[in-house]
């Protein structure tokens, strides 16, 4: 095996996260340590891969991400591209999944990952509200810590919430469409199909802002749940508590840390990463008493608070018993060392 490897970074070697989405690792820092490793390590930044001569074919690629609007839909390009003729790393079907809970849904289906019954939208219309099983967490397919997450309780609050996720037209809009309703006479020749009353009808449906979401099995109940980064064979947990009087636990900050392994949250924990083919997952996992499942997961530019805040990790020892291991990583040394292990 080639022992070469391509970092990519935003501008100015952002490579996110540690502290927050705005926190960047030390990139030269990661490099250095891979290269102690016995890697060749070259360093590129997304735009130079686009605009200047930076050939990149058969490599294993390491990329950076952002929260930034603009940049995540440049990286995506970019990404999609480079997988074609590259080994990158997280894969681009990851990198879809990232803040983009729709397609986590597909994903989950796709790898065999089954748990919490969920619906993936694009509008109220196409549900069938009235025969839903509430309550039903409805969850725009973008946002953190808990943002754009609802709990709905019944059919009118199915139908408030849904059009919530709408905007209102503006005036001009308004008057257009009562001018195209009531006022417009139109003919065209080359559609004598043309009816305005149909038109104004596709018009107005196509004037519609509207958000995807998905709708998401309930489990009621839960007063906690938890952040499982896996990295390799470190498992790191944080157990999240639920405010008073609400059911998410992200967001909450509300922190604890236990040395004492729960064997059967590890097993689950262990059982998912293997169905991914990555160094990092970022799990969130919600337990009703019985049965384990996953809410989120996460393979890139995930919070670093569970193994920041961490006295360390779980690992598995050879006769499949869980220790608590004691250690304070720096983030890079991490990330570096994890990288080595998944490149064996």
């Amino acid at each position: 095996m080639n022992r070469d490897i391509v970092i990519l970074t935003s501008r100015n070697k952002f490579f996110g996260q540690t502290r927050k989405p705005w926190s960047s690792l030390d990139v030269d820092q990661i490099a250095a340590l891979l290269a102690g490793h016995g890697w060749k390590v070259e360093q590129h930044d997304f735009h130079q891969v686009v605009n200047q001569a930076v050939d990149l074919k058969g490599r294993t690629i390491f990329y950076a991400f952002s929260q930034k609007d603009n940049y995540r839909q440049y990286i995506n390009d970019i990404v999609y591209h480079l997988s074609k003729n590259n080994r990158v790393i997280p894969s681009y079907d990851l990198l879809k999944c990232h803040e983009n809970k729709g397609y986590q849904e597909i994903f989950k289906k796709t790898i065999g990952l089954n748990g919490l019954v969920a619906q993936y939208h694009t509008s109220g219309d196409e549900v069938n509200a009235e025969s839903l099983k509430y309550p039903v967490v409805l969850k725009t397919t973008q946002g953190t810590n808990g943002k754009g997450v609802v709990l709905i309780r019944n059919y009118p609050e199915f139908l408030k919430q849904t059009k919530l996720l709408g905007k209102k037209l503006g005036l001009r809009r308004k008057l257009d469409l009562f001018r195209r309703k009531y006022l417009r006479k139109k003919k065209f020749i080359d559609y004598p199909d043309y009816s305005d009353r149909q038109d104004y009808l596709e018009y107005r449906e196509y004037l519609k802002h509207e958000q995807n979401f998905i709708l998401q099995e309930y489990v009621p109940g839960l007063d906690f749940d938890y952040r499982v980064l896996v990295a390799c064979d470190r498992y790191y947990v944080m157990k999240r508590s639920v405010k008073k009087g609400d059911f998410r636990a992200s967001g909450t900050k509300k922190f604890s840390f236990s040395k004492t392994p729960d064997p059967a949250l590890l097993e689950y924990a262990r059982s998912v990463y293997r169905m991914f083919d990555t160094p990092f997952l970022s799990l969130d996992i919600l337990f009703n008493g019985t049965q384990y499942f996953v809410g989120e997961f996460q393979a890139l530019h995930f919070g670093m608070s569970v193994v920041a805040r961490s006295d360390g990790y779980f690992k598995a020892l050879p006769n499949e018993n869980w220790t608590f291991v004691e250690d304070k990583p720096h983030l890079e040394n991490l990330v570096a060392n994890t990288l080595v292990e998944y490149l064996k």
